[in-house]
């Protein structure tokens, strides 16, 4: 994700624009934009005559607008207008140390007085730091939403965030089944972490285990592993 600013020629009056996902505009819409931020100027519905403006621009993109200018499907002297101060924001995936922070705020958001009443089961909370979010925040927000609606005030469990996130696969086993030895809680947890490594090549997690691919088939089943989890 990655935001920069402009801003248009001044006036009297003063704002801020947010543009999230600036990146899908298609090209007449693109030119339209350029418009207003060249000439500082918009024609309101209905209106006959043009408005001054002046805004300050914010703009929100998870596409790589230097790769569209170069390819054409991105202006580049629209690009060259929105380009200030740029800040680059990973996915998720690849900053799991924010998850507390985030659901902090998310619980604060959904649950109100109530936040600090919702807890999160271990199996839970290593479910959370497992998963991908490959939808990012939005994901993170959604399932929390269900979750808490799923939980009726109980401890938050895997199996309701199961439900949510994989519907229609049977929950995996929590790793305090009474079916896991130590041996097989390690063995998982290792496996899970070259699933999110190698970002579920089996390939690649059998040569890293030293193992034929069969093999790391017959522990996923076993243990529940769902390898497409961890796919990009």
């Amino acid at each position: 994700m990655g935001t920069s600013s402009s801003s248009v020629a001044p006036s009297s009056s003063f704002g801020t624009l947010f543009l999230d996902e600036i990146g899908d505009l298609p090209l007449p819409a693109q030119t339209a934009v350029l418009r207003v931020l060249q000439e500082g100027e918009v024609l309101p519905v209905g209106g006959t005559r043009p408005v001054r403006v002046a805004v300050r621009v914010l703009a929100a993109t998870h596409r790589d607008l230097d790769a569209m200018t170069a390819s054409g499907t991105f202006r580049a002297d629209l690009l060259g207008r929105l380009v200030g101060f740029r800040v680059l924001i990973p996915p998720l995936r690849e900053r799991r140390e924010d998850l507390g922070l985030l659901l902090g705020t998310l619980l604060r958001r959904h649950a109100g007085v109530h936040a600090a009443k919702v807890t999160f089961t271990p199996d839970a909370t290593r479910a959370l730091y497992r998963h991908r979010w490959p939808l990012n925040v939005r994901e993170l927000e959604k399932c929390l939403v269900a979750v808490l609606a799923l939980a009726e005030g109980e401890p938050i469990t895997e199996t309701h965030l199961e439900q949510v996130l994989h519907p229609g696969h049977a929950p995996r086993p929590a790793l305090e089944g009474p079916a896991l030895t130590e041996q097989d809680i390690q063995r998982r947890e290792e496996l899970i972490r070259l699933l999110e490594q190698h970002r579920g090549n089996l390939t690649a997690v059998a040569a890293a285990c030293g193992k034929a691919r069969m093999q790391i088939q017959r522990w996923l089943k076993r243990y529940g592993i769902d390898r497409k989890t961890y796919e990009e």
